[in-house]
Formats: structure tokens, C-alpha cells, sequence
């Protein structure tokens, strides 16, 4: 059979082109060094390997966070040896100061170094890495301590609220930790929506723990009898971790129950955050303006929830009977259904106890057996659509009368001053928001009206009770732990007559301006008492740099864990995206065998033409 001069000749030019192409394909793998460039080469390995980098990009990300968290131990840790050696330093100069042969002269001076090592102590407590203010809690905008007052009437602040004002460091604002995900698994406290602190690395603390706070006891008392009539007086109240401006007028004719009775009533507001519906149809909290959020009806698959098409950020709420009762609970979605459960397995808890939970089905059970039954809220906020989600007011216009509605609230952070507090990118911060669940009336002042009584019979936004006066003048509050200070305001009509019954401070700069007060006064007693008491503060101290050393150690052993893990990583994308170079030389060497034959043969193949006689 004869075969045409034309069909050789394709046969050959694609036997060449393949030929050629094997070859560079191989000096490409030998020269890169990659086994194959292009997810399209080899898709199985292409989307193991992109696992493998993102699982490395995540290694280096986490190596980066401890590096940073790193830095900021140091430095920590620097800071606080410093403040160790200051109080050594504060603790010499009272013992000398103690001493009987010094003159008022000598403890003045004695008293003004104190004073600069307060100052210095504040400064070290006021570090800055990073961008964060390390012993500020969450307060990542002004310095955390402060030095307020003047003379011998200094008083230290941390986050705006006088240190001596509470036993509880966490009762501060803003007194919470930041922190670092270092791949330990981060997840969130679903009893406190904070961050587990032990699935990932603080690295901003609670200052006051770290400085101590409190008092043995303090309270503060008014002169009643030494109070000018129809006078209006202006002063500062530190209580339980809050800080408020109080102001009162005396009664014209200076009548003792009727100045008290003022005064009880001007506490009551000070330290009361009003919630209050608002005929534009906002909510108020303490006059500031809360954020509201529609509910989104329940997306249901016949009797159980359908989990799945819960969405981020989305408020739902149901009627859920279980275990003899019916109540009404709320809760936030999330594309996440393991987070979702989470946040629905929290409220179901809070409303039927711990036995509560939801399946990943979205049935509601209660043991192990017990199933209930939920169903969505009739007549949720958003069937009407009466919230208008661009201004985030209710329209009171588009509710219809005895119908219910439910509705998330959301109360700003607050600050000493009642102003809502921001975060880094100045964005209003907010509490976790609570579910106002209402009755329509047949009017908007009757329906604000319904609003205001859920939220008052169920303490929906309830705090601790405020401080108050007894008849003696005497300052009281009914927490455990709380002191009250009090500090004059220098814009009052008049001074307050007050005295401030203190015991001693439990937080250690506040006891170095103490001490320092003490040697003015002249009292040695009382200068080598505060030299015993500022001597036992370290202790505070102590622990705090025992707690950082800990945590330096934790560092130190996951760096070396990321470190073997990335070695892994690098080893497992090696064998999958790597050419092997003595195997693949090997194939180069056979390839180019088989391209130069296949050139040679070429001039067999291929006809000559008029070009190859031309010399």
C-alpha cells in the first residue's frame, strides 16, 4: 500500500512538535524547579498544594502575632520591673522620712520626689507598643492612668473612674483584654461573648489588676448642716467603677429632709441609664441614642428549624415550648452552623437551663429525649416592615393595634462622662443587644408606653442599684466591693462641705500620693505606716510580672511549635509541587536523545527545496 509524501510529512512535523514540547516541558520543571506551573497541569496536586500555602500563609501570620505579642511582654515587663524599682526607691524615701529628726522643710522635698516617682509610675503604666495602650484594657485612644486633683487632693484614675472607687478590676471601663490569634483555636465564651483567654494570647491587660484597686474601706460624708439654701452644688461621685457628675440646689429654706431628699434624687439620675422610647420611634439609653435591628422571620422546615439559611449578623426570634413552659427567646444567626447552635444553645439556656439545646437538625430538645417545639414570633418586627433599617427607628405608623412585635436593642458603651465610647476606627462601640418584645397599642404614645413597661418589668437593661445618702450625710452602696470617693467640681456655685472617710488605698500609686500627703501632714506614724503599706503593694506587682513571665514561656514553646509546623508544611508542599532533579535530568537526557533523532530524521522526511542548494 503506498502512503502519501504528505501524510508522512504531518505525521513527522507532529511527532517533532511533541518531542520538542516534552523536552522544554522538562527543562522548565529543571530549571524552576516547580513541578508544574498551572492548576490546569495537574489538578488533584494544584488543590492540595494551594491547602498547603494557605495553611503556611496562616502559620507566618501566626509567627508574625507572636513576634508582636513578643515585643509588647518585653516591653511590658520592662515597664513593670521599672515601677518595682520605683517603689523600692519610694519605700527608702519613707523610712527616712519616718525618721524624727527631719524638719518640715526636708519632707516637703522628700514629699516632691514622691510625688515625680507617682508621676513616673503612671508614665510607665502609659506604654504605647504596637499601637496599644498595653495596660489600658481595651482603651487603645487615651492613656489609661491619669493623676487628677491638685495639692494634697490627687487622685489617680484608670479609663476616667477613680482606682479607689471599686474592689473589682473588671467593674472598670474598658478594663477587658485584646488579643491575638496564635492558631490555638480561638473561639468565643458563650456565657460572656468574650474571648476565651485560653484559646488565644492577651496582649493588652487590665491595669488595675496589675496596680491594685479599691480601698480597705471608703466612703465619703456631707456637712448637711453646713449647706447654704437655694445654693446649687456641683460635685464628682466615684462609685462601683463609674464616675458621675451630681449636681443638686438646697432647699430656700435649707430644710435638713428636703436638701437630703435633693440630693438622694440628683444620685438616682446620675447613676441611672434611663431607657426610654422617643416619639421619632428611637430608644434612648441614659439620653444616648440606642441601635435597633429588625428581626428576620425564622426560616422553618416543617418542625424544625432551617439552620442552614440563618444569616450572619441577622437577629431571629421564636416561641419555643419546652419542658412544660413557653417562652419567647432571641438569638444571632451565622453562615457558621456550629457558631449559630452556639448562639441558639445559649438563649434556649438562659430561658428552659442547661438541659436546653438545639440539634444540628434544628429540633429543640430538652435532655436527650424530650423534644419541643418552636415557631416563629406572629407578627415579627419585620411583617409590616414597620423599622425603618436606613434611620433605625420604628414607624409607629405601620404597626397594627394588639398585635407583637419583637425588636434587638443594642446600648452604647459608656463612658465616665455618659458619652458613647468608640473603638480604634471611631465607630460607637455597643453592649451585646437584648430582645424588646411589645404589644402594638392603638396609639404611638400607648405602644411607647407598652415598650417602656416590658423593658422596666424585665430589667431588660437593668444595672447596679445607685449609690445614696443616709440622714446623716453619710454616702452608701449596696455593692459588694464598692467605695464612693468624692471630688469637688471647681464650676459649682459653692464648695461642698464634705469629708471623705477613707481607709487605705489598695492600689499602689495612689498609695505612693498618699504617702506623700502623709509626710506634708508631718504625721511620722503615718509615714511609716504607709512605708509598711507600700512595701506589701508589690505584691500586686509581683504577680502581674510572675503572669507576663508565664505567658513570655507560652511564646517561646508556640514559636517553636509554628516553627516544626511550618517545616512540615514546606516539606509536604515540597513533595507535592518539586521536581525531583535527579529523576528529571534523567528524562531531559532521554528527551534530547529523542528530539535530535528526531532532527536527523528530518532530513529524510522532509523535501528539500531550492534553498538548501543555494550556497
Amino acid at each position: 500500500m503506498r502512503i502519501a509524501g504528505d501524510t508522512i510529512r504531518r505525521s513527522y512535523l507532529s511527532r517533532y512538535e511533541k518531542n520538542y514540547s516534552d523536552k522544554y516541558s522538562s527543562e522548565k520543571k529543571i530549571y524552576s524547579g516547580r513541578e508544574f506551573d498551572r492548576a490546569s497541569e495537574n489538578p488533584i496536586d494544584a488543590a492540595r498544594a494551594l491547602r498547603v500555602r494557605k495553611s503556611i500563609s496562616e502559620v507566618e501570620s501566626y509567627q508574625d502575632n507572636l513576634k508582636t505579642a513578643d515585643s509588647i511582654y518585653t516591653n511590658a515587663e520592662s515597664s513593670m520591673l521599672t515601677v518595682s524599682t520605683i517603689i523600692q526607691s519610694v519605700y527608702e524615701k519613707l523610712v527616712e522620712g519616718a525618721h524624727g529628726t527631719r524638719n518640715p522643710n526636708d519632707l516637703e522635698i522628700i514629699a516632691m520626689d514622691i510625688d515625680n516617682y507617682a508621676e513616673e509610675m503612671v508614665q510607665s503604666f502609659n506604654i504605647d507598643i504596637a499601637d496599644r495602650k498595653v495596660f489600658g484594657g481595651v482603651n487603645n485612644t487615651t492613656p489609661a492612668f491619669k493623676i487628677e486633683g491638685s495639692g494634697t487632693d490627687k487622685y489617680v484614675t484608670y479609663n476616667g473612674v477613680a482606682l479607689n472607687s471599686s474592689d473589682d478590676p473588671q467593674s472598670f471601663p474598658l478594663s477587658r483584654s485584646s488579643y491575638l490569634d496564635i492558631g490555638i483555636g480561638i473561639t468565643v465564651n458563650g456565657s460572656s461573648d468574650r474571648i476565651d483567654d485560653q484559646s488565644a494570647l492577651p496582649v493588652t491587660f487590665n491595669g488595675a489588676e496589675c496596680t491594685g484597686c479599691g480601698m480597705t474601706s471608703a466612703t465619703a460624708s456631707i456637712d448637711l448642716d453646713a449647706l447654704s439654701p437655694a445654693t446649687s452644688y456641683t460635685f464628682k461621685v466615684n462609685a462601683n467603677g463609674k464616675s458621675r457628675n451630681v449636681t443638686f440646689t438646697t432647699d430656700p429654706g435649707n430644710i435638713k429632709q428636703n436638701n437630703i431628699t435633693a440630693i438622694k434624687e440628683a444620685l438616682k439620675n446620675a447613676f441611672t441609664n434611663n431607657v426610654t422610647p422617643k416619639a421619632d420611634g428611637s430608644i434612648t439609653y441614659a439620653e444616648q441614642e440606642m441601635k435597633l435591628t429588625p428581626y428576620e422571620p425564622l426560616p422553618m422546615n416543617g418542625d424544625k428549624i432551617d439552620v442552614g439559611a440563618l444569616k450572619t449578623g441577622k437577629f431571629y426570634s421564636m416561641k419555643v415550648s419546652l419542658n412544660g413552659m413557653t417562652k419567647v427567646i432571641d438569638f444571632e444567626g451565622n453562615a457558621d452552623q456550629n457558631v449559630c447552635l452556639q448562639n441558639m444553645d445559649k438563649s434556649l439556656q438562659e430561658a428552659f437551663g442547661e438541659k436546653a439545646f438545639a440539634d444540628g437538625t434544628g429540633v429543640i430538645h430538652y435532655g436527650v429525649h424530650d423534644k419541643g417545639s418552636a415557631e416563629p414570633v406572629l407578627n415579627d418586627i419585620t411583617a409590616a416592615n414597620p423599622l425603618n433599617t436606613a434611620t433605625g427607628k420604628i414607624n409607629y405608623g405601620a404597626l397594627t393595634a394588639g398585635q407583637t412585635y419583637a425588636i434587638n436593642a443594642a446600648a452604647p458603651v459608656l463612658g465616665p462622662d455618659r458619652q458613647p465610647l468608640t473603638d480604634e476606627n471611631g465607630d460607637i462601640m455597643y453592649e451585646k443587644g437584648k430582645m424588646v418584645y411589645f404589644t402594638a397599642g392603638a396609639t404611638p404614645e400607648e405602644t411607647m408606653d407598652n415598650i417602656k413597661k416590658y423593658i422596666d418589668d424585665n430589667e431588660i437593661f437593668g444595672e447596679s442599684k445607685p449609690p445614696y445618702i443616709d440622714d446623716n450625710g453619710v454616702f452608701h452602696q449596696d455593692v459588694k466591693g464598692s467605695n464612693i470617693i468624692l471630688t469637688p467640681d471647681p464650676a459649682s456655685q459653692a464648695e461642698l462641705p464634705y469629708t471623705q472617710i477613707d481607709g487605705y488605698p489598695n492600689n499602689l500609686i495612689q498609695l505612693v500620693l498618699d504617702s506623700a500627703k502623709m509626710l506634708r501632714s508631718g504625721d511620722q506614724k503615718m509615714v511609716a505606716r504607709y512605708a509598711d503599706l507600700v512595701f506589701a503593694s508589690q505584691s500586686n506587682l509581683s504577680i502581674a510580672i510572675s503572669n507576663l513571665g508565664t505567658h513570655a514561656k507560652f511564646i517561646e514553646f508556640n514559636q517553636d511549635r509554628l516553627d516544626d509546623v511550618k517545616v512540615n508544611l514546606l516539606s509536604k508542599q515540597n513533595d507535592i509541587e518539586s521536581t525531583d532533579l535527579p529523576s528529571e535530568i534523567t528524562n531531559w537526557k532521554v528527551l534530547e536523545s529523542v528530539y535530535n533523532a528526531s532532527l536527523q530524521m528530518g532530513s529524510s522526511v522532509l523535501s528539500q527545496t531550492i534553498f538548501n542548494y543555494i550556497s
